[in-house]
């Protein structure tokens, strides 16, 4: 048999508003595409078409028994949170599912997200209160908590801010969801979020 392997990559935000700095650079840093993909709902669960090799079984038997099982038996687990048992197909032990980006794997933990099928916390610089925001360290940037949420801070150009707004609503400056004129935007944030305004408490934000 063979394993078909899968890599899933969507990706996801923290953000802010107003004004901004002008960083007079030419050489600007541009964040990923995030739109130009599918976008499936939170608790979706992307199916591996692909079987499981024989010694990979917990049971170490032909097709983990499946040829006298009915399909949607589970004969392979989970690796991890953000993946699914693999079932029974056909006579034959498929490979766990995997979850979409966004998935919260944490009850109770908002920050506790599957990113490209791994459990992580969206409180560090490639995964910065979302999936796939990245904090651009060149622009001065670091993963900080503002009025509860994650943003990259202490942004210097706009131009390099995964959001292209670095907001000077608070100190230090944040790379925000906002158009920069005052107005949330989702234009940049990671798929399956949305953009919501901060309120007076922070700047504009992506969330799940």
């Amino acid at each position: 048999m063979r394993i078909a392997a899968f890599g899933l990559a969507l990706m996801l935000c923290a953000c802010s508003s107003f004004d901004t700095i002008d960083g007079g650079d030419d050489d600007v840093w541009q964040p990923p595409p995030y739109n130009d993909v599918l976008v499936l709902p939170l608790d979706a669960t992307i199916t591996v078409d692909a079987e499981v090799d024989a010694d990979l079984l917990d049971s170490g038997t032909d097709a983990g028994g499946c040829t006298t099982l009915p399909d949607d038996t589970p004969c392979k687990a989970a690796p991890d949170l953000c993946h699914t048992d693999g079932v029974c197909k056909g006579g034959k032990c498929m490979a766990p599912g995997v979850h979409v980006d966004g998935y919260n794997w944490k009850s109770g933990d908002d920050t506790a997200r599957c990113c490209g099928a791994s459990p992580v916390y969206t409180t560090s610089n490639g995964n910065c209160g979302a999936c796939g925001i990245a904090c651009n360290a060149g622009n001065g940037e670091t993963c900080e908590t503002l009025g509860g949420h994650y943003f990259c801070r202490g942004c210097i150009a706009s131009s390099k801010c995964w959001s292209h707004c670095c907001s000077l609503s608070f100190n230090p400056a944040s790379c925000a969801a906002s158009d920069c004129s005052g107005n949330c935007s989702a234009a940049y944030c990671p798929p399956g979020t949305h953009c919501v305004a901060g309120g007076g408490t922070s700047s504009d934000y992506c969330s799940y």
